[in-house]
C-alpha cells in the first residue's frame, strides 16, 4: 500500500510483545533444561540412572498436565507463566525426593517393599499433603485478591502445578517402587552407626 509504514511497537507493549515472542522458543529449552538438571543431580545423589528417571517421571507428568491445563484455559506462554512452570517443576522434584528417601529408609528396616511403601505413604504422604495445602493456601489468595491478571494467572497455574505434583509424587513413586523394585531402593542397609548405605 503506497504510503504505509510499519514500525516496531515501542514502550512497555512493544517490550512485552518481544519478550513473549522470544519465550515461545526459549521455554522449549528452559523446561527440558530444568528437568535434565534435576535428572543429573538425582542420578549423582543416588548413584543410579533409575533414580534419576523415577524422580523426573512425576515432574514430566505434572508438566504435561500443566500445558494441557494452560491450553484448556487459554493461558499463554509468556514472561509471567514460564517462571511459574519452572518453579512448579522444582517443587515437583522436592515431593518425589521426600517419598523416595522415606521408602528407602523404611525398606532398610522392614525389607518388604509393600510395607515400606505403606509406611512411607502414611508418614511422608501426610507431610507432602500438608506442605502442598499450605503452599496453595498462600498462593490461592492472589487469584481472588489481585487486580492484575498476570498475578491471577500465575497463581492459578502454580496452584494447579502444586496439586498435580503432589498427586504425582504420592501415586507414581510408590507405585513404581512396588512394581519394579529398583535396585537403588532394595540394595541398601543400615550400618552399625545407623547410617543408610548402599550394599
Amino acid at each position: 500500500v503506497p504510503g504505509l509504514h510499519i514500525e516496531l511497537g515501542g514502550g512497555i507493549i512493544g517490550v512485552t510483545a518481544a519478550g513473549n515472542q522470544a519465550l515461545h522458543t526459549d521455554h522449549m529449552i528452559i523446561i527440558p533444561a530444568v528437568m535434565i538438571l534435576a535428572f543429573v543431580l538425582v542420578m549423582v545423589y543416588y548413584s543410579s540412572l533409575h533414580a534419576g528417571w523415577l524422580m523426573v517421571l512425576p515432574m514430566l507428568f505434572a508438566t504435561v498436565m500443566t500445558y494441557a491445563y494452560m491450553g484448556a484455559l487459554n493461558i499463554g506462554i509468556n514472561v509471567n507463566t514460564v517462571p511459574v512452570i519452572a518453579v512448579g517443576v522444582g517443587i515437583g522434584i522436592d515431593y518425589a525426593v521426600y517419598f523416595m528417601d522415606r521408602i528407602r529408609e523404611e525398606f532398610a528396616h522392614l525389607r518388604d517393599m509393600k510395607q515400606a511403601v505403606i509406611r512411607a505413604v502414611g508418614t511422608t504422604g501426610s507431610a507432602v499433603s500438608f506442605t502442598a495445602i499450605t503452599l496453595i493456601a498462600g498462593v490461592v489468595m492472589w487469584i481472588f485478591m489481585s487486580d492484575l491478571r498476570f498475578q491471577s494467572d500465575a497463581a492459578v497455574l502454580l496452584s494447579f502445578m502444586l496439586i498435580v505434583n503432589a498427586i504425582a509424587a504420592v501415586l507414581i513413586v510408590p507405585s513404581w517402587c512396588v512394581v519394579f523394585q529398583p535396585k537403588f531402593v532394595t540394595a541398601i542397609h543400615y550400618d552399625e552407626d545407623g547410617v543408610l548405605e548402599n550394599d
